[in-house]
């Protein structure tokens, strides 16, 4: 500040005016003797100055007395040869310097470094200061110098930096090392949590960054990071290795990797207080290194380490763990390994106790299912909460999932089921809020390895909830449609929404033919009709049989309307999927509503025509075949607990000359009666996979193999079956020898050849 005032009042009293290189003086001035100048520049300049910064006074130098002592300076430089003292005075200029640092600065540093640290650590802050606050004035008094004469001579320094050179050479490369080593005592004390003083710790540890700064070069930090920090580092390292060594055998894992994060968070503070930020990521990977990585096995495998700490669910012990390691990515593995084999125990302890409760004839509806879902939201909000939803526990969740979940292949059917029951009308099942149980069931959906099982059971009960309007909710239905297309993509969801959009489209239909033909009041009847699109619905074995005469005058009025509209389709009447309500006159005094199945009305409406009738005369009568759904539906009348039929002889059995009549003395006080469906009579279990999944995997692997085959021409077997593989790992696990089976059917259908040169090896014929 006072400089700046003396500089303000030269630039007041003095005018220069520079042309072609010269400077015009207003008087002319007589030669100065070296001696004699600078005789007085030491005298009336120099020493005063620098005892003035050693007493701390700031009275010193008035405008007029610097200016003139400026342009004193000004002369000696601007005379000719040979009193063109430029040179000299430069060195003159240096010699003071180093007589300051020999005789006020050394004596002072030697004095203070036989008393205690915190003196030296004074007198270090002190003396480098008062340097620099000489450097800067005198180099502002020797001004001109720094305009013509450094600037020009080869080998010579700047004024400034000339100064702060003498102090690396005659102060920080001899008393460097104290100041260092009472900086590491200062913060050795401090982590033994002894207060220290931190200011002072900042002034003295800026010492060796404000040098580098001065000096200028490439590396600035040159002197901080090769004679203090790299120190501070391998002191801290040494400090809490010790540590780690007791902790680790005297804590527990969560008292370990609590002290071990109070102790980073102080390293970090550390650094904000008084150390420069270049020394955070080495310092922090330091301390890292010797209390996490290195003991990382040891730690993590305690008694009380990560497997203790998920089954217990401590999850801010967990979200510690990550938050540890997870700047370090390569030590996350590990833990993402540990999570895996853990989430893989519970799993599969779940799936062995449900098929123990199988065996024992003691398992509950869903067990499976809603245990296996418990599971995953537990662990899929300890992947989001506790490991930051990184990808290390993404895909370990998802490994283990898929591990334990495919080794029971009723999962894809029962996680179908469990969907069904979720999403139809007056469910039994309870979940508290469907969206979230139903992002776990895509969740597992992702997980099973057969997704073509799910796929086609899905789209069964999806057909009977649409069908016999069991849906609880459309937009439930559409939200589920929408996450499964997420995860398995358009082609077969698309099937989904264009069964949604026939629903929709049927019931317009069914209000125009109302208009076109009342069948109420012309037939007494209400008819209702869902016109399925051939390709979104599933593919079922449909038992033909012949209209009712009931119904015949219905159906034939909504076949001409149809056709009226839409004169290229055709229409295909089918009551496998079919409802209806019938009333039935048991004797005068009992008439009952019963809710059948198409089949079971058209079983009915024989009894119109016969008291008795066989199960032969039943199905020539409706032009059914036979088949075990068809008998199940005829068996479910008959059944003991509903009578609705009377069965000779009375058994679970059916042949073709056992006979049915209608129970006359049925009673009910019920008025209508909704008649349930009795799977007495089992399909034969196929304990491989569903037919039709077996007919659209074979298709599936032959698509797959020509279009291997079409866009690489050639390929050798284990290429190709690597490679069909990979096609199809989305749908379903192929299997080598299936796939082999195909690759020789489509070699008979002339769609691959052998090479003759190499059998392992397969052709394209175009």
């Amino acid at each position: 500040k006072v400089l700046g005032q003396i500089l303000g009042a030269k630039a007041d009293l003095l005018s220069f005016k520079s042309g072609k290189g010269t400077v015009i003086m207003t008087e002319e001035a007589e030669h100065i003797p070296l001696d004699q100048g600078f005789k007085k520049i030491l005298e009336t300049g120099i020493r005063p100055f620098i005892n003035m910064i050693e007493t701390k006074r700031n009275n010193f130098f008035k405008a007029k007395e610097f200016v003139a002592l400026y342009d004193h300076i000004f002369r000696m430089c601007i005379q000719r040869d040979p009193y063109n003292w430029s040179e000299d005075l430069y060195r003159k200029y240096s010699e003071s310097i180093q007589n300051y640092l020999r005789e006020r600065v050394k004596p002072a540093l030697d004095e203070a470094r036989n008393k205690y640290e915190r003196a030296y650590l004074e007198q270090w802050k002190t003396r480098y200061h008062n340097h620099g606050r000489i450097v800067f004035g005198l180099s502002k008094l020797f001004m001109y110098l720094d305009r013509f004469y450094t600037p020009s001579t080869e080998n010579v320094l700047a004024l400034k930096k000339q100064g702060y050179k003498l102090f690396e050479d005659h102060i920080f490369k001899n008393y460097s090392q104290y100041a260092r080593d009472a900086i590491l005592s200062a913060i050795n004390h401090e982590r033994q949590n002894e207060e220290q003083d931190r200011e002072l710790l900042k002034d003295c540890v800026s010492v060796f960054v404000d040098l580098g700064y001065n000096l200028g070069g490439q590396q600035k930090l040159r002197y901080y990071e090769t004679q203090l920090q790299h120190d501070i580092v391998n002191d801290a390292g040494n400090f809490y290795r010790r540590c780690a060594k007791t902790w680790l055998c005297e804590d527990s894992c969560s008292a370990y990797l609590k002290k071990c994060e109070a102790a980073l968070d102080a390293e970090k503070d550390r650094v904000n207080s008084y150390l420069h930020k270049s020394t955070m990521d080495p310092l922090i990977e330091k301390c890292y290194t010797e209390l996490l990585k290195i003991h990382q096995s040891a730690l993590l495998n305690k008694t009380t380490g990560m497997y203790y700490l998920l089954e217990e669910k401590q999850n801010e012990d967990l979200k510690r763990v990550f938050d540890l390691y997870v700047k370090y990515p390569a030590d996350l593995p590990p833990i993402g390994d540990m999570f895996r084999t853990q989430v893989q125990k519970e799993g599969k302890a779940i799936v062995k106790r449900t098929n123990e409760a199988k065996s024992k004839q003691h398992d509950e509806k869903h067990v499976l299912v809603t245990s296996l879902i418990t599971l995953h939201k537990h662990y899929d909000t300890v992947v989001k909460e506790c490991f930051g939803n990184h990808q290390v526990f993404q895909k370990a969740l998802k490994t283990a999932f898929e591990s334990f979940i495919n080794e029971n292949d009723s999962v894809s059917k029962l996680l179908a089921l469990y969907a069904h029951d979720v999403l139809k009308k007056g469910s039994k099942v309870n979940v508290g809020n469907v969206e979230k149980t139903l992002d776990h069931v895509v969740f597992l959906y992702g997980y099973i390895r057969d997704k073509d099982v799910f796929d086609h059971d899905y789209q069964q009960l999806l057909q009977e909830r649409l069908l016999k309007r069991k849906c609880s909710s459309e937009a439930n239905e559409r939200a589920m449609i929408a996450k499964l297309k997420s995860e398995a993509g358009y082609q077969w969801t698309n099937k989904l929404e264009g069964m949604f959009k026939d629903v929709g489209v049927s019931k317009n239909l069914t209000g125009l033919f109302r208009n076109f033909f009342n069948t109420e009041q012309e037939c007494g009847l209400v008819f209702n009709v869902n016109v399925c699109t051939h390709g979104f619905w599933p593919s079922t074995n449909y038992t033909s049989s012949k209209t009712p005469e009931a119904l015949k005058v219905c159906t034939e009025q909504f076949e001409k309307f149809y056709h009226n509209r839409y004169a290229e389709r055709e229409i295909q009447w089918r009551m496998d999927m079919g409802e209806a309500e019938v009333l039935v006159r048991f004797n005068p005094k009992t008439e009952v509503r019963l809710s059948v199945s198409s089949y079971q009305m058209a079983f009915l409406l024989v009894f119109n025509k016969k008291r008795v009738a066989s199960f032969q005369e039943i199905l020539d009568i409706t032009g059914l075949k036979s088949d075990t759904t068809l008998q199940n539906h005829l068996l479910s009348l008959a059944h003991p607990k509903l009578g609705v039929l009377l069965k000779k002889p009375n058994s679970k059995s059916l042949a073709r000359d056992h006979k049915f009549q209608l129970n006359a003395n049925f009673r009910c006080r019920m008025r209508k009666i909704t008649v349930p469906f009795y799977n007495i009579i089992r399909h034969a279990v196929n304990p491989t996979i569903d037919p039709s999944i077996a007919i659209q995997r074979r298709c599936q692997m032959d698509a797959a193999i020509v279009r291997a085959m079409k866009t690489k021409k050639r390929m050798q077997h284990m290429e190709l079956v690597n490679e069909v593989t990979a096609q199809l790992q989305a749908r379903f696990k192929a299997q080598p020898g299936m796939i082999k089976k195909r690759i020789e059917h489509l070699i008979e259908q002339e769609y691959l050849e052998r090479d003759p040169a190499a059998r392992g090896v397969y052709k394209y014929l175009a």
